[in-house]
């Protein structure tokens, strides 16, 4: 009791001045010991204060056992006098780097290299970012029961560090740290990082053997200035399949795109870009241009209108299941992107089942479906395009910003440009057709042999708007696959 002090306030101190009172049965001599923390990750504990004796105590013949001093928790560090570079990438050591084959002295590149050294391996790690860089093996695709590696900037000093992670929380950094030779650069912006650990750490839990095969990935984030890290803004770059960093040297790329959210993004361009836009185009403008062909006993225009739909409703509901096994269930950080993309889905369910109940052409209660059906079909649109806005910035399909945003408002651009063409040349044609007393009639007039003089100018406007559409997938694909 009363054997210690402590202090409440936060604030930055450089000295305490305290008093002790001693008891009455006070031994003859007593010492102090300290505790001093400076970071979250740097204190010292037990550091032992001078022998103080009582008047007329007998001089101790031998000093009391003091506890030396605990040193900082990090490892003695050396500067980088140079930034690393990729010479020996495929041929000495194992590389990794995003983008493809660029140069670690570049203020764009994420750079891992390892290069066996006898028993050991030397690791270096680089990428633009003044927080923290990380690496970590997998045995799978999925962050969880990994084993990682940090460099962390704290107050501009690199600290080095292991740690595990333990499903999708923040790593549980180690208090016995396995790296040596620790060396750091920080230099317009790009933080360099080097260390050496063994192959084998069987004294270290949770640290794999670096002679086995495993996903790597490589990550980027903030730190604050205690050394505090933040959940990373992008995906992290992940490997194609697993490597066994001391085998064979590789000079390899990675992906910072899931493979199923890679499908997912792929599937719903190509269903809400194609074959919903030229399914619209087709029943709404070339009823009469192809009312007198038929395909398999139905007109041809419905028929390739009902492909063209049936298609989209199989592939958007393909795409919506796989963010969820990705994911394992529902994501609470994409923002309003799932609950969106929710409501899409059950208006693309509901469309077809609408049209499996659609009244007789000239039943009383069609003209309300027809409302019903173009209401629908037009609202999962405006959704779908807003959703699709909303999911190219997700850190899981992080495409090149700001083209993913310009291209995606030219292909709207594009879209409702063909669409006014389209009406506009309609509306040409009806004003060519003989007024009738009957309104209803004229509405009809659409059948005639003036609207059939529209019919090759509206079928090269849908070649072209279907190679325009096409260019547009092919350059979100194309951006998909670099991601």
């Amino acid at each position: 009791q009363n054997s210690a002090v402590s202090h409440t306030s936060k604030a930055k101190k450089r000295y305490i001045k305290v008093y002790w009172s001693a008891p009455g049965d006070a031994p003859k001599r007593i010492q102090f010991l300290a505790t001093v923390v400076k970071k979250y990750r740097i204190f010292w504990v037990k550091i032992p204060g001078p022998i103080v004796s009582q008047p007329n105590a007998p001089s101790p013949t031998a000093p009391l056992h003091a506890t030396s001093e605990v040193p900082s928790t990090s490892h003695p560090f050396s500067y980088l006098s140079k930034p690393f570079n990729a010479s020996g990438c495929g041929s000495m050591k194992f590389c990794i780097r995003n983008p493809s084959n660029c140069d670690p002295e570049s203020a764009s590149c994420f750079y891992l290299s390892f290069q066996q050294e006898k028993s050991s391996v030397l690791i270096e790690m680089s990428g633009p970012n003044e927080g923290y860089l990380a690496f970590a093996l997998s045995h799978d695709q999925w962050m969880g029961g990994d084993d990682a590696y940090l460099c962390i900037n704290e107050d501009h000093l690199i600290q080095a560090s292991t740690a595990y992670l333990k499903g999708r929380s923040p790593p549980v950094l180690d208090s016995e740290n396995a790296l040596e030779d620790v060396s750091w650069r920080l230099v317009d912006g790009v933080l360099q990082c080097s260390f050496r650990r063994s192959i084998r750490l069987p004294a270290y839990k949770g640290r794999f053997n670096l002679d086995s095969s495993y996903y790597i990935f490589m990550a980027d984030g903030e730190a604050n200035e205690g050394g505090l890290i933040f959940k990373h803004r992008r995906q992290p770059l992940i490997t194609n399949g697993v490597y066994n960093v001391t085998g064979l040297p590789q000079d390899i790329g990675g992906s910072r795109s899931p493979r199923l959210i890679k499908a997912h993004g792929a599937l719903m361009f190509i269903a809400w870009i194609t074959t919903v836009s030229v399914g619209v185009i087709v029943a709404r403008f070339f009823k009469p241009v192809w009312s007198h062909s038929f395909l398999f006993g139905k007109e041809m225009w419905f028929q390739v209108h009902r492909v063209l739909m049936l298609t989209t409703v199989m592939i958007t509901s393909i795409s919506f299941v796989l963010p969820f096994i990705y994911r394992g269930g529902w994501s609470r950080q994409a923002g309003f992107h799932p609950y969106l993309g929710c409501i899409v889905m059950a208006l693309t369910i509901l469309q077809p089942l609408m049209a499996g109940f659609r009244p007789s052409r000239h039943a009383p209660r069609r003209q309300l479906f027809n409302w019903f059906h173009w209401g629908t079909g037009t609202t999962a649109r405006i959704l779908a395009v807003v959703t699709m806005f909303l999911g190219m910035d997700l850190p899981a399909l992080d495409l090149p910003d700001p083209w993913d945003t310009y291209t995606m408002i030219g292909f709207v651009t594009w879209h409702v440009s063909i669409d006014v063409l389209l009406e506009v040349h309609s509306y040409c044609l009806v004003r060519k057709v003989e007024v009738i007393e009957d309104d209803r009639v004229q509405i009809l007039q659409s059948l005639t042999s003036a609207e059939a003089e529209g019919r090759l100018f509206k079928q090269i406007v849908l070649a072209i708007y279907i190679c325009g559409n096409i260019i547009f997938l092919i350059a979100f694909l194309a951006a998909i696959n670099q991601i």
